[in-house]
């Protein structure tokens, strides 16, 4: 978390309609992006924007690797 781009962000910010776009150039630029993907799609995470992905692209993401049957590149 140190790394991210996001620090110092307060939590909310990631789980508002009207900040997603932001939020998610700013990990588009994150150094740490896979890792919190990572993060997200392990803790099964359901809100907010976790690695560049909305909770809906996260989801989609799940069930394209549960399909496909194998693991595919996260970011």
């Amino acid at each position: 978390m140190n790394r991210a781009a996001c620090r110092g962000r307060s939590g909310w910010w990631w789980f508002t309609a009207s900040t997603r776009r932001r939020a998610i150039r700013i990990c588009g630029r994150c150094p740490v992006r896979d890792e919190c993907l990572t993060y997200a799609l392990d803790g099964d995470e359901k809100n907010g924007v976790w690695g560049g992905l909305t909770a809906q692209e996260r989801r989609a993401l799940r069930h394209r690797r549960s399909v496909g049957g194998g693991q595919s590149r996260t970011a």
